[in-house]
């Protein structure tokens, strides 16, 4: 039947178009769109790679997407492919482009959509016909949920974290998110065991439990990193480095994506790139050792300077008040 893997389609495409917009409409080092290409294309590549690489890898994940097969088994396959996934995360991580877990969850989503896009277009090539309408959908935001949970931690690790710290964090989370995915397929194929055809509504229930969870990474990244930039630039407005506005507005992402406080998007990109790189380089500088630390400084020293020169050309008094944010 061609009906559940078009559906399938439509909520991975609209997925991706989400994590499109998060980063685009905040976006600060340039657009998006080909960085997304690519990381959906490695997850692509990854499930190939996890099908073709031998028979018994491909059973092993077949069972796993399926919530079949020996549990340990098939849930390991489940992370085998999330730390897939994840290497491709961790050369983008090396990079200016993945800053913080916002940015981690955007890429990891789409990244775990093209791994997800493998099955759906098996389905379409004649693949095994899914046992609910509702799996191929379930699937695919289940897998997005889970690799957006390791492109977070990823983020999280890069802005928080030492550097011994990070390569664990990252691995665990590899492992949440393979597990989670198994787990999810899993429970689906208990409920059709248990309902048969009636276990629809249980699968739809699943869905919307997956798509919760991804939404929740989000919003756990935009609020760890709302709390970073707060601390941060309210810190700087305090030394009188910064005007009062910024404090207020550029922390809350709903403000700062708005044309009033600044009309010119150009400008208006520049001010956040630069006030989100002053924060994110302070935050750095507190798990840092002394010798490095004293390096970051420097560069928060020349952040600084440019940010005053830049926001010398706020005079207007919404812009000083805050009130056109």
């Amino acid at each position: 039947m061609i009906l559940p893997p078009l559906v399938g389609l439509a909520v991975a495409v609209v997925l991706a178009a989400g994590a499109f917009l998060v980063l685009w409409l905040d976006r600060f080092k340039g657009e998006p769109a080909m960085r997304l290409v690519l990381m959906a294309a490695w997850g692509a590549a990854c499930a190939l790679v996890l099908r073709f690489a031998s028979p018994t890898l491909a059973s092993l994940a077949a069972s796993a997407a399926g919530g079949g097969g020996e549990p340990a088994l098939a849930g390991g396959v489940a992370a085998l492919e999330e730390l897939l996934l994840a290497a491709g995360l961790a050369i983008l991580a090396t990079s200016h482009y993945l800053d913080g877990p916002l940015d981690g969850a955007a890429y990891g989503t789409v990244t775990g959509l093209g791994c997800a896009a493998v099955g759906l277009a098996a389905s379409f090539a004649g693949g095994p016909s899914p046992a609910d309408p509702a799996a191929p959908t379930v699937a695919a935001v289940a897998q997005a949920g889970a690799t957006a949970l390791v492109g977070g931690a990823f983020g999280f690790a890069k802005l928080a974290l030492r550097a011994a710290l990070r390569g664990p964090v990252v691995l665990a989370a590899a492992v949440v998110g393979g597990v989670y995915q198994w787990g999810v397929a899993a429970a689906a194929a208990w409920g059709r065991q248990g309902w048969g055809q009636q276990a629809m509504l249980f699968e739809v229930a699943l869905g919307v439990a997956a798509v919760l969870l991804l939404v929740g990474v989000f919003l756990a990244g935009l609020a760890y990193e709302r709390g970073v930039l707060a601390h941060q630039l309210t810190e700087e407005v305090a030394l009188g480095v910064l005007p009062e506005w910024v404090g207020s507005l550029i922390p809350a992402y709903g403000k700062r994506v708005r044309s009033d406080w600044w009309p010119r998007r150009d400008e208006r990109r520049a001010v956040v790139r630069l006030l989100t790189s002053l924060a994110y380089r302070k935050q750095q500088l507190r798990v840092l050792s002394e010798l490095r630390a004293n390096l970051y400084g420097l560069e928060v020293g020349r952040l600084r300077q440019r940010a005053r020169a830049l926001l010398a050309f706020a005079a207007r008094p919404d812009r000083e008040t805050g009130n056109g944010g």
